[in-house]
């Protein structure tokens, strides 16, 4: 479920790269709230634009350059249009470059994509400057009661519903078969048996000993990936910001205790002092796992591919995250959101409600790797096309994350305070700053940013 980066791997960008698009442009130009609104209305209201099958509509959507996706993107707009013959989907790739920057001119020129593609990350920022449209008027009633809570409350501001959630993505601990063998471990067969903070400690040396180089490569790939951090600050108990998410919360023990854990890892060569959150790039972390050079990574479900390019699938497996106070994982994922300069906000509405039912949702998720958010399908076991048993452990460890970590990074400040959140964090992982001087700087900055 970071930043927007054009290197490229083995089969084209990196996926989370891309879905992580609109989370990483924290340095990007910030839209006016006077520049929306010169959009105009969107439109008529619900109760007079019926998406039924005599309706017309040309639309336009604009989603993530992933070859799998857009071919699963241009099957669901065709079968739209067999029972909306006057409705036309044209299924287009997003921009390169800086997505804030991309949706601020489109939206400034009235003729930005009738439906985004989005992060959970981003839609904060975008629902509160008046960029998408609230969906409530075009949903039934009821419509949010089969999405997991966690995501459903996530797309919503001020209880507008702003994005029909689509999938997400999460972290879980790759390990090396031969890594483990040498050092007599047994990976976590379920949440509840996930390797403690203490425990992951100790196995994380034994396993730099075994490598004689590292121990654990995590999953930061640049600027705007701080946010990823932020499961081990909510598994201790600790929160980013108080629940008006507005207030700094992390200058707190449990803030500072989060910090020092995950700075020690650093400290003790367990990870890389190169696999820093600005150090890293998408195949610099890869690399440190397909080598050798550790023996374990956290990262999410979305590099298996690439992982298995380069380390044969029986060479490596996946468990749990570890867990403290409580188990916790990464937000990511997409949602679908209708811009504010649709000429046709009903039948776009009904589109995305189309391609987020629990049919659509399970081909989605079982063709194109990803995990889903209905909870029905959560519960049910999904065919992938491939990695099937690895990306079921996924969709257990995706019930971890935790639903005030998802207010806040949902929240419309989360950009700026995203930037802030990776700065402060790389200084002290680099050992520029101490934990305490971090969790300070950290909840001054987020006042500035939420100002």
């Amino acid at each position: 479920m970071a930043i927007h980066d054009t290197t490229t791997t083995a089969h084209g960008p990196s996926r989370r790269r891309l879905l992580g698009y609109g989370a990483a442009a924290a340095a990007g130009a910030l839209a006016a709230p006077g520049l929306l609104s010169a959009c105009g209305d969107s439109g008529a209201s619900a109760s007079s634009q019926k998406a039924g099958p005599d309706a017309k509509a040309d639309l336009v959507m604009t989603t993530w350059n992933i070859p799998a996706d857009l071919v699963t993107y241009k099957k669901f707009a065709a079968e739209y249009t067999k029972t909306h013959p006057g409705v036309n989907i044209k299924v287009q790739v997003t921009p390169n470059g800086d997505f804030n920057q991309y949706l601020s001119t489109q939206l400034a020129g009235g003729n930005a994509p009738d439906i985004i593609r989005i992060t959970w990350q981003g839609i904060g920022r975008w629902a509160q400057n008046g960029g998408l449209i609230a969906l409530n008027d075009y949903l039934p009633k009821d419509y949010g009661s089969d999405f997991g809570s966690t995501f459903w409350k996530a797309a919503q501001l001020k209880g507008a519903v702003h994005g029909i959630p689509q999938h997400t993505d999460t972290f879980g601990t790759y390990y090396r078969k031969d890594v483990m063998a040498k050092v007599g471990a047994t990976p976590p067969a379920s949440l509840d048996d996930a390797w403690t903070w203490s425990e992951f400690l100790d196995l994380a040396r034994e396993v730099k000993k075994a490598t004689g180089k590292a121990a654990v490569a995590y999953g930061f790939e640049g600027v705007g990936t701080g946010y990823r951090w932020l499961p081990f600050l909510y598994m201790h108990g600790g929160k980013l910001l108080e629940d008006d998410l507005k207030t700094p919360a992390i200058n707190s023990t449990e803030g500072v205790e989060a910090i020092t854990w995950f700075r020690q890892l650093y400290d003790e060569g367990i990870i890389p002092k190169s696999n820093t959150i600005k150090g890293s790039v998408t195949a610099s972390v890869e690399n440190l796992f397909t080598s050798g050079d550790v023996g374990l990574m956290m990262w999410g479900d979305w590099i298996m591919g690439d992982i298995a390019k380069g380390l044969p699938q029986e060479q490596w497996d996946i468990t749990y995250m570890p867990r403290d106070v409580s188990a916790a994982s990464d937000l990511g994922g997409n949602l679908l959101s209708v811009s504010k300069t649709s000429k046709n906000p009903a039948v776009a509405a009904d589109f995305i409600q189309f391609v987020c039912n629990a049919d659509n949702m399970k081909y989605f998720c079982e063709n194109d790797l990803f995990l889903p958010v209905r909870t029905s399908l959560s519960k049910a076991p999904l065919t992938f096309v491939s990695q099937s048993e690895q990306m079921g452990l996924f969709t257990q460890q995706a019930t971890t994350v935790p639903a005030p970590m998802a207010a806040v990074e949902t929240s419309p400040d989360f950009t700026a305070i995203n930037q802030v959140l990776g700065d402060q964090l790389d200084l002290c992982f680099t050992g520029q700053q101490t934990p305490k001087e971090t969790a300070s700087k950290i909840a001054d900055g987020i006042k500035s940013a939420v100002a």
